[in-house]
């Protein structure tokens, strides 16, 4: 019987939006459990820089999951691995309803719930992933507590959580289980692009942290637990794995 601190050495594992954020993360864990990690993102110069700073047990890859048939081949040439975590986002769907950029939404939209989409159909069609593997998805707390200013994004991570169920019964033939991640405020250099200084967004988490019974905002460390639980968790899928510092207590 395999011991529980050697259950992911020598695994396989492809981290889409491996690069930075949450999914930098997941992919660092992976390595420091003895996971090889292939990060992937849809820009050379950050594939590199991830990868040099991951260090040994990494690789990188080029590709964007809105061009489904490169990605696809992508994804293929990468095959067979043992897990994919994915977790690509670009920008940040937040702000007034009425004055919502619907083409910024739509690229989100074609990046977290497409590409989502994306990798699960190449998965069941090319045996991307070994029978008893595992593919991670992620949302967002919005999802399920969404708020003024987060009516989009709540929508497009609320559909994150439907697909979830549907792919791991699309999946389980495979014996692939598929399940996610649902994470509440965390500090990435995704809050950079709402244009807010430094300060600012100090600012902001630390009101937050007050709200929260742990008393702090997250990190991509801290999110990272979750998505070793997921890859780990052998009689899990189909499952939404909240972790917000006790926000919808």
């Amino acid at each position: 019987m395999t011991r529980f601190s050697e259950k992911l050495v020598g695994a396989n594992v492809i981290v889409v939006g491996g690069t930075s954020g949450i999914g930098y993360g997941a992919a660092a864990a992976l390595i420091d459990v003895g996971a090889k990690v292939t990060v992937v993102s849809s820009s050379a110069e950050r594939v590199d820089q991830a990868v040099k700073r991951l260090g040994a047990n990494s690789a990188g890859a080029v590709g964007d999951v809105r061009d489904e048939r490169a990605f696809t081949e992508l994804l293929r040439s990468l095959s067979p691995v043992d897990h994919i975590i994915f977790s690509s986002v670009d920008k940040i769907i937040r702000g007034p309803l009425e004055s919502l950029d619907l083409d910024n939404a739509k690229h989100l939209f074609g990046v977290k719930f497409w590409g989502a989409v994306v990798i699960g159909k190449a998965v069941l069609k090319h045996d991307i992933i070994r029978n008893g593997g595992s593919l991670t998805l992620t949302s967002g707390m919005a999802a399920i507590k969404p708020g003024r200013g987060a009516t989009v994004g709540g929508g497009l991570n609320g559909g994150v959580l439907s697909l979830t169920k549907g792919l791991a019964t699309e999946l389980a033939e495979k014996r692939i289980r598929v399940n996610t991640v649902v994470p509440g405020l965390v500090q990435t250099e995704l809050w950079d692009k709402l244009g807010k200084s430094a300060d600012q967004q100090k600012e902001e988490f630390e009101e937050t942290a007050k709200a929260l019974p742990v008393g702090f905002v997250a990190t991509p460390v801290d999110i990272a637990e979750a998505y070793l639980f997921c890859v780990r968790a052998n009689y899990a899928t189909g499952k939404l794995i909240e972790i917000d510092g006790g926000l919808t207590l």
